[in-house]
Formats: structure tokens, C-alpha cells, sequence
């Protein structure tokens, strides 16, 4: 019987080590940039738009309470307008912007392991400051649709992102440091 080429408690450290705690959040954030920047890019304004059409349904029922405003998935079709175009491509600007650097950033952490605690204050940061926009809400007539969407974000934001690249950034500032 031919010999395991990888020690199985070697997989076991490494898997249990703090660097999942890297690894997990970046890796993440790397699919879902492919993804999402891929469909972005290649089917528009449109496509985005249609993928909230929910929250945009319930938006506009609420705005028209008044009116008997009948709409629902199949039928709706959003406006694009040149306000909304110039907008998506200023959003186009600077998601290619992200889509070029952050995949960057994930080579040089792998080359240069002594990076990683700087991305992750980085990315802890952003993930605050996104937190933050969430939690900050506007218009007090905010719909239960519309708010059950911002608590789904928070969790995942103070749940998963700062718990992992905050603790890895602590970890390795104060505590693991070599």
C-alpha cells in the first residue's frame, strides 16, 4: 500500500490553525467577487436591478399605499434612466476598482504572509463601515421586507467578517506575534 504523501496531524494543525481565520473570510470574499463582479460586468444595469426587484416592489407599494398599486415579480420592470446609468457606472468604477486590488492584495498575503494582519485591519474596517451603513437607516418608514434584508447583511457582517478578519488582526497584533 503506497504511503500517504501528507501526514494526517500536519492537515489537522494546519486546518485548526489561527490562518483559517484568514483564509475563511478572504476566500469568500474572492468567490464572491468572481461572481458578482462577473454578472455585474457582463449583464448590467438591468440584470442587478431585476435581482432586487423585490425590495423595489415592496418600496413602491409602500410609497403608494394611496394607490391601488397592483405589481408583482413577473410583470415588473424597472426604468433605467440616465441618472440611474450614470450612477451603476460610477458603481462600475470603483467595484473594478476593488475587483483589481483586493485579488492583488490576496497574492501578495500569500507570497507575504506579514501582510495578512494589515488586510484584515484593512478589511475590518470596510467591514465596520459597511456595518455601520446598515445599521444606519434613513427613513423611518422603513418596510419589515426591506429591514429583514439589512438584518441578514448585519449578521453575516458581526457574525462572520469582523469575528474573522478582527480576530485574526487582534490575534496576530497583540497576542500571537513573532
Amino acid at each position: 500500500m503506497a504511503p500517504f504523501i501528507f501526514d494526517m496531524d500536519t492537515i489537522i494543525n494546519h486546518i485548526t490553525s489561527w490562518e483559517i481565520l484568514f483564509w475563511l473570510p478572504t476566500l469568500l470574499d474572492l468567490l464572491l467577487l468572481v461572481v458578482t463582479y462577473g454578472y455585474c460586468n457582463y449583464y448590467g444595469v438591468l440584470w442587478y436591478l431585476e435581482t432586487q426587484a423585490e425590495v423595489l416592489i415592496q418600496e413602491k407599494k409602500a410609497a403608494n399605499k394611496k394607490k391601488d398599486c397592483v405589481m408583482n415579480g413577473e410583470n415588473f420592470k424597472p426604468v433605467i434612466s440616465t441618472e440611474v446609468k450614470l450612477i451603476w457606472e460610477l458603481a462600475m468604477v470603483t467595484y473594478t476598482a476593488y475587483a483589481c486590488l483586493f485579488p492583488t492584495c490576496v497574492y501578495i498575503c500569500t507570497i507575504y504572509p506579514k501582510f495578512r494582519t494589515m488586510f484584515c485591519w484593512a478589511m475590518t474596517i470596510l467591514m465596520l463601515k459597511k456595518a455601520s451603513m446598515l445599521y444606519r437607516d434613513d427613513d423611518p418608514s422603513t418596510n419589515l421586507f426591506k429591514l429583514m434584508k439589512k438584518e441578514e447583511g448585519m449578521n453575516s457582517l458581526i457574525y462572520f467578517y469582523v469575528p474573522t478578519y478582527g480576530g485574526y488582526a487582534i490575534l496576530k497584533t497583540f497576542f500571537l506575534y513573532s
